[in-house]
């Protein structure tokens, strides 16, 4: 999955184009199609359905797990955009601007679902399945680690071709170790993966709650990004699986 994402974000600057952002969509698939080949080459017990946690365990439980990977997500977005305004970092959104772009955010979750699928069913499916035997949090912190390097050369490329500064990309990239926590937690506890991909499809950041971001020196993004991250980590703590006495 790393080799393969890392060749077709170097191809781009390696014949002078400019990374597309269709890339980051397409390659978002790249670990489904590996861990089908994965599948297909090796014998593991159990179907695509087993590997991907494609089973929602029923309505009520699938709906449930989409409440805690998406609201959860936003709890956290809102808590941490609060704890930053108190600190003097920017004005919260106001009801009415969150009001008016509400179904906006909805119908852009429902398309981006279509691309974080698959992502989630080889990071939070089939990886996340093969690293049981280390423990929840032995095989999450693997996976969230392994997801983390994986954006490192998407995020690499477009900081060197300028589309972001080397500062963006280590703050869009390093925080999601903990997104990548928390969305463990979401299908270890739920038993399926679908928590996880409407939740990583969620189009929303701490920041984006926060007026005029734009205008954040880059001391107080990190200040926000470390509220995030921290706050990603208690909610992971509180969703994830408790250990059997």
């Amino acid at each position: 999955m790393l080799a393969s994402i890392t060749v077709v974000s170097l191809a781009f600057p390696v014949f002078g184009i400019q990374l597309p952002e269709w890339v980051v969509l397409a390659g978002r698939w790249i670990p489904a199609l590996v861990s089908l080949l994965v599948l297909r080459l090796v014998p593991l017990e159990g179907g695509i359905g087993a590997w991907w946690r494609l089973r929602a365990g029923g309505v009520g439980r699938f709906f449930a797990g989409l409440g805690v990977g998406v609201l959860g997500l936003a709890a956290v977005y809102a808590l941490t955009a609060t704890i930053a305004s108190l600190l003097g970092i920017g004005r919260l959104q106001t009801a009415g601007f969150l009001l008016a772009v509400l179904p906006t955010l909805v119908v852009t979750l429902l398309l981006i679902t279509l691309s974080t699928f698959g992502e989630e069913v080889g990071w939070r499916g089939f990886l996340q399945k093969l690293l049981e035997t280390k423990g929840f949090w032995g095989g999450a912190a693997r996976v969230s680690a392994v997801w983390v390097l994986f954006h490192v050369p998407v995020h690499g490329v477009m900081a060197a071709q300028g589309t972001l500064s080397w500062g963006e990309a280590a703050l869009v990239t390093v925080p999601l170790f903990a997104l990548g926590l928390f969305l463990s937690a979401a299908v270890a506890r739920f038993g399926s993966v679908w928590p996880a991909v409407f939740g990583h499809a969620l189009p929303l950041a701490s920041v984006n709650l926060l007026q005029d971001p734009g205008s954040l020196g880059p001391g107080e993004r990190v200040t926000v990004a470390t509220l995030e991250f921290g706050l990603l980590l208690v909610a992971a703590s509180i969703v994830a699986p408790r250990r059997k006495a």
